[in-house]
This record gives structure tokens, sequence and C-alpha cells, in this order.
């Protein structure tokens, strides 16, 4: 199996298209609020953006670097972005920070070689005019079961801080709530909690539906709202990565079938498709 040209393109266009529904707008503003404030007050300052995988805080993040929206405060490549691995050490964070520079700088573990490493970095934040530091997977920091793993992360997340003057967004799942009920001197500075969550099936949800449609030029999307938003919400469990992969199989699956509608054929083959033909998941669309 292999789809046409015209199929992938069409899918290619989907793919970029943007929905910002309540909660996504709300994130946004958000880091908006602390971008503006951290750079033109120069305090440290931060929130956190807490998400089940999938609801889109990666493609956040990904239009922050990209500035995708055009904001006029934020400048051309001024976020800073990386993502925590299992049992996270201020070395390994520094590492991934300094890979944005592409700065060659061997990280060991010594405290030492840690402050050396950091003033590095301190220097190229500043060099390199960055606006925010976004720290993906941060609840890997309390995953950890290590309570001094857990200090000195926060505590150089702190200094950090307040070395930079630059705002900081921390992003991961339901674990990162714990930050609240921390260390009050980093609470207080990242003291703004947003959540992306799956969706329910309601107005906002055939919104969005009708908001892939409206945008589809290559094919009638509109029977995923108008006839398949029930099953689709049973589908994708109201995770928008889930669904979002729904509707660009279904519309190459219908594109390669010469038709001008996805149908409900369309949809259970994008279904086995997406899970594949060992999923548990029931199919919907049968």
């Amino acid at each position: 199996m292999s789809y046409s040209e015209k199929a992938l393109s069409a899918a290619r266009a989907l793919h970029q298209v943007v929905i910002n529904h309540s909660t996504f707008t709300q994130a946004l503003d958000g880091i908006g609020r602390i971008i503006q404030l951290g750079n033109d007050l120069g305090n440290p300052i931060g929130m956190c953006l807490i998400a089940p995988s999938g609801c889109g805080k990666s493609l956040l993040i990904d239009l922050l670097t990209r500035n995708a929206y055009g904001w006029p405060f934020l400048n051309a490549q001024s976020v800073l972005v990386a993502a925590l691995k299992e049992a996270p050490t201020v070395a390994h964070i520094q590492s991934e920070l300094l890979k944005c520079f592409k700065y060659p700088i061997p990280i060991r573990s010594s405290a030492s070689t840690n402050a050396a490493v950091n003033n590095v970095l301190i220097e190229a934040v500043a060099q390199r005019k960055i606006q925010l530091t976004a720290i993906d997977e941060y609840q890997q920091v309390f995953l950890a079961g290590k309570d001094g793993v857990r200090r000195s992360v926060n505590d150089w997340l702190k200094r950090f801080m307040t070395l930079t003057e630059k705002p900081v967004l921390l992003t991961g799942t339901e674990e990162l709530s714990a930050l609240a009920n921390g260390d009050p001197q980093l609470s207080t500075r990242i003291s703004a909690t947003f959540r992306l969550m799956p969706f329910r099936h309601d107005a906002e949800w055939k919104g969005v539906l009708k908001a892939y449609s409206d945008n589809c030029q290559a094919l009638d999307l509109s029977l995923l709202r108008n006839d398949y938003s029930r099953e689709l919400y049973l589908a994708s469990q109201g995770v928008f990565r889930t669904l979002k992969g729904l509707v660009l199989e279904s519309s190459m699956v219908a594109i390669d079938d010469s038709a001008e509608a996805v149908n409900r054929k369309h949809l259970s083959t994008a279904f086995l498709r997406v899970f594949g033909p060992a999923s548990t998941r029931e199919n919907p669309f049968l």
C-alpha cells in the first residue's frame, strides 16, 4: 500500500492547519504574557503547561519556536527548547540547552564543571537574545524518585532564571502539578498553571471538526462533523493527536479512492491503518 502524491499533498496541507480551541488559546495567551512581562520587566517569571500525551503541548512549543502567530514582541530564533529524559540531571539539562546553540562542549557531572558550563550557557542566552526558555517533559524531575535530584535541578532552575532574567515555560504531564506544592522560591516564580486536556464531545469538538472541513480544499470533510462526530470521538478518545491522525489518514484514503468526500468506509480503513490490525480498540466505523 502506498499513497499517491495527490493524497500526500492534501495531508501535508491538513497537517499545517492550526486549530485554536479554547484551552490552546488560553495557554498561548499565558505564554505571550510571560514573554512580554519577563522581558520588559526583567523579573524571573514563568508558567507551567500540563497536558497528557497527544493533547498539543509539543505543537504549541513548535509554534513558539517559529513564532507562527507573528507576535511583534517575539523575535526570530529567540525560544530555547530542551526536552528532559528519565532521571534528568543538571548536566543533562545544560547539555540539551547548549545543543540549541550548537556548542560542542562535553558535559561532565562534577559541580565545578557544571558551574563553568552554566556560565557559557548564561552568556549564550544573553548574546543570542533569547526571550523564552521552554523545558519539556519537566515532570521527569518529579518522577526521578530522589529528593536530591529534584532539589538540585530545581535549585539550578532558580539560579538560571535569576541570572538570565528571562521567562521560563515548563511543560509536562500531570506529575508536573507537584511543582505548586514544592519549593516556594520556585513556585512563586512559576505561579501560573494551564492545562491542555482531551476534548469532550461538545460544541467545541464539533468546532474542531468544522475547522478541518473548512480548511480542506482537496475534498469534502463536512461529514466528519455532520455524521461521524460521535464515532470520531470514540475512536480518538478526545485526544487531538489521534484525531488529527484519523483525519489525515481518512482524507488520503478517500482521495486515492477517487471520492469527493470522506465516508464511513474511508474512516474505517483509516482506523485500521492508524491503530493496526492487532489493536484491541473497537473500530466504531464498522
